[in-house]
């Protein structure tokens, strides 16, 4: 009864830890890369995990764009982090832009040469940099608000290979009839895009919100419920999207509440449910090796690419065989992990509890020897020295 009230909690928790929050992102780094198109430099801000070196993968990408605004960055990388650590996003990493001139590298209605050449920089420049120098997949999720949720929403409909994935907060896709460049080229964009068949076309996820306080609003509000009324009118399979309308909110604080609902959106297909865990620890009516590979190639066949899993899932599922005495299943389970973490202590020394639990202690010493391998402090050690001792 004590084994299952603990799988309870655990379910209920959603396969996240038990213990205190530790920082899931690594502190702040700062590039600068060179624009070919324009011949200017741009400051870039990266946030890598603190799996990277750890995880045998490819990370997916998250990229804000007005990163020069330091509460907006901040907030986007605790929110991230957070997210990351309850589980609910997978291990990404985190990009900032710093717009030189925001008004005419985001500002397509105002300025769309400019903004083009910007796109440019940031599909030619910024992501064959990310690809050569760090281990990242081709899914990127894009953040833009205000003029930023003009220029991924124009993104989405002119490069969608590369914009599958996009959350404008508050994006400013009309404007007031006194502003005389207005020319609802964004808007436009997007009816031509949804009201034409695409074939062969990955799967896009678009996340849009308006809030409904402040006089400022309207501009926003209009464009908000126009782009709604598009996607409605034109529904296309290839392109999966929500609209949140937020009470109570204005323009300038609508992040606060967009990019966690944002992420959370766009990855709510990559997260393990809750009722297939269920299945796998309660129940025992689904396989958890046949459940793991079912969600992978969910994943790939909704992302395109391979996301790996959080840790806790093969650990658990691991465990549970365990205590039920599914050696080979824990030991099958075990490997996965090993391939997935080969740097990580823990992997190795759940394949030694495996080991030992088979009768084979020799085999269970060597895998603890290789878990105290990659830990930095002796804390393997006791047991190696029990085991040597039977």
């Amino acid at each position: 009864m004590k084994h299952l009230h603990c799988t309870i909690l655990l379910l209920v928790l959603g396969f996240t830890r038990l213990h205190a929050q530790l920082s899931e992102l690594q502190p702040k780094l700062t590039v600068t890369l060179h624009a070919t198109a324009s011949n200017t430099d741009y400051s870039i801000y990266l946030q890598l995990p603190q799996s990277y070196g750890k995880l045998n993968s490819h990370y997916p990408v998250i990229l804000l764009f007005d990163a020069q605004d330091p509460t907006l960055f901040n907030y986007t990388s605790s929110t991230v982090d957070r997210l990351m650590y309850t589980n609910d996003i997978p291990n990404a990493i985190l990009v900032g832009i710093v717009q030189n001139d925001r008004s005419k590298e985001l500002g397509v209605e105002r300025n769309d040469t400019t903004a083009k050449q910007f796109l440019n920089f940031v599909k030619n420049d910024l992501i064959a940099y990310l690809h050569s120098h760090y281990r990242i997949n081709d899914y990127f999720t894009f953040i833009g608000h205000s003029l930023g949720g003009q220029f991924v929403t124009y993104a989405l409909t002119v490069e969608p290979k590369v914009f599958r994935s996009v959350i404008s907060i508050s994006g400013a896709l009309n404007y007031p009839s006194e502003y005389t460049f207005y020319q609802r080229k964004v808007l436009t964009a997007l009816q031509n895009y949804v009201s034409v068949p695409h074939i062969n076309l990955a799967k896009q996820k678009y996340y849009f919100s308006v809030g409904n306080e402040g006089f400022q609003d309207s501009g926003f509000k209009i464009g908000a419920l126009t782009a709604d009324s598009l996607l409605k009118q034109y529904p296309t399979p290839c392109l999966n999207w929500h609209f949140d309308k937020m009470r109570g909110f204005n323009h300038m604080t609508m992040p606060l509440v967009s990019i966690p609902a944002g992420l959370t959106f766009i990855y709510h297909d990559w997260h393990f449910a809750d009722s297939l865990a269920m299945d796998v620890l309660l129940m025992h009516q689904t396989d958890p090796i046949v459940a793991l590979q079912k969600q992978k190639e969910k994943i790939i066949n909704d992302y395109g690419v391979d996301i790996a899993l959080p840790y806790s899932v093969y650990y658990q599922f691991a465990k549970m065989c365990l205590s039920t005495n599914k050696i080979l299943q824990a030991k099958q389970l075990a490997e996965m992990i090993i391939n997935l973490y080969p740097n990580d202590d823990e992997s190795y020394a759940l394949m030694a509890d495996v080991l030992h639990k088979q009768g084979n202690i020799k085999g269970a010493i060597q895998y603890l020897q290789l878990a105290q391998a990659n830990s930095s402090i002796a804390k393997y050690q006791e047991k190696i020295t029990q085991l040597q001792r039977n």
